[in-house]
């Protein structure tokens, strides 16, 4: 038998959870919650550096991607998080605290990294097909740059 994941949304729970989601990347982050549908919806923009205060409950999913690129942001290596009980988020005082939450890119390979890169560098799309490289890499970078558009346009 198949191994089927459900369906990624947010479903009903009375456990609450109370985290602080820090940008520490050089980029404009969108903080995005995954709805009771399935449908990923805007929350908040992180600029660099910056951070949001979010009260949510344990079985709410959230997402996070590069503003400009597109590209899908992970926290703690994963890229989606599911909060935690508010109870189990104690300072070494014993005081209930916010769960820290640290936006990051996700670990690439030295690959995925330059492609990345090159779509930067070169904005345009008939520059990117004049590229002396393999097809199967300027169909890649073709790829990244209409995901980039549509991400800035969303």
């Amino acid at each position: 038998m198949a191994n089927v994941r459900p369906p990624l949304k947010s479903e009903q729970s009375e456990i609450r959870s109370f985290v602080k989601y820090i940008n520490t990347t050089q980029r404009p982050v969108e903080v995005l919650w995954v709805d009771y549908s399935g449908n990923v919806s805007h929350f908040k923009l992180l600029q660099p550096r910056e951070f949001c205060l979010v009260n949510t409950y344990v079985t709410h999913p959230w997402r996070f991607r590069d503003h400009e690129t597109g590209e899908q942001m992970h926290v703690r290596y994963q890229p989606v998080y599911m909060p935690e009980p508010w109870f189990t988020s104690f300072d070494s005082n014993g005081k209930l605290t916010r769960k820290e939450i640290r936006i990051h890119f996700p670990l690439r390979t030295l690959r995925e990294n330059c492609l990345w890169r090159i779509t930067d560098l070169i904005p345009g799309e008939d520059e990117l097909r004049e590229l002396e490289i393999p097809r199967i890499l300027v169909d890649e970078l073709l790829d990244r740059r209409k995901n980039k558009l549509a991400a800035r346009r969303s």
